[in-house]
C-alpha cells in the first residue's frame, strides 16, 4: 500500500529533513527584510498552553519529543524544521496510476474538493506564520529547543480538525 502521510515520529523528521534539504538553496529568514510576522498575545497564550486543543499530545509526538531530548543538537534542527517547513496536504496516492484524481486524505480517506483544498492554503499559510514566529521568538529569549518544539507541537495541535486531518497531525485514532 502505497499512501503519503507521518505515521511515526521517524516519519516526521524524515519529512521535514527532506524538505530542510530542498529548501537549503533559498535565502535564510535573516536574509529576507521584508517577511516579518509577528504572534499575536491569543495565539502565544496558545502556544504556552494546551487548553483549546483539538487534540492533545499523540504518542508520536511524544516520542519525537523523547528522541529530541536525547540529542540537543537534533532537538534543534527539528524545532528549526518544523518553523521553517510549509504545510501541506498529504493524500492518499494509490489510486494515481489509474488515472484517479488525488483528492481523498491519506490520513482519513476524505474526498476533498477545491474549495477545502483553498481554505487549507488560507489557513495553513496563517498557521506556518504564527509557527514560525513563535519561534523567533522562544529562540530570542533563549529557550530550549525541546521546549521550543514542544510548544510548536502544542500550538499545531490547536488548530482545526480540518488542518490536523489535512496535515496528517490528527492522531489515527481520532479519524473520522
Amino acid at each position: 500500500m502505497i499512501t503519503q502521510k507521518i505515521g511515526s515520529s521517524t516519519s516526521l523528521y524524515g519529512a521535514i529533513a527532506k524538505s530542510s534539504v530542498q529548501r537549503q538553496e533559498q535565502p535564510s529568514s535573516t536574509e529576507k527584510s521584508a517577511d516579518t510576522v509577528t504572534i499575536s498575545d491569543a495565539a502565544r497564550a496558545l502556544a504556552s498552553s494546551n487548553s483549546g486543543a483539538t487534540q492533545s499530545i499523540t504518542a508520536a509526538q511524544q516520542r519525537l519529543l523523547k528522541s529530541a531530548s536525547d540529542d540537543p543538537k537534533s532537538a534543534e534542527k527539528i524545532a528549526y524544521d518544523m518553523a521553517n517547513v510549509p504545510s501541506t496536504i498529504f493524500y492518499d496516492i494509490r489510486g494515481i496510476g489509474g488515472g484517479d484524481p488525488v483528492n481523498k486524505l491519506s490520513t482519513t480517506g476524505r474526498i476533498v474538493d477545491d474549495a477545502f483544498k483553498d481554505k487549507f492554503a488560507t489557513e495553513a499559510a496563517s498557521i506556518d506564520a504564527q509557527r514560525l514566529a513563535l519561534y523567533n521568538s522562544e529562540k530570542a529569549k533563549g529557550t530550549d529547543p525541546v521546549t521550543i518544539l514542544s510548544k510548536m507541537i502544542d500550538f499545531t495541535n490547536a488548530q482545526s480538525r480540518d488542518y490536523l486531518e489535512a496535515s496528517a497531525w490528527l492522531e489515527h485514532s481520532q479519524k473520522g
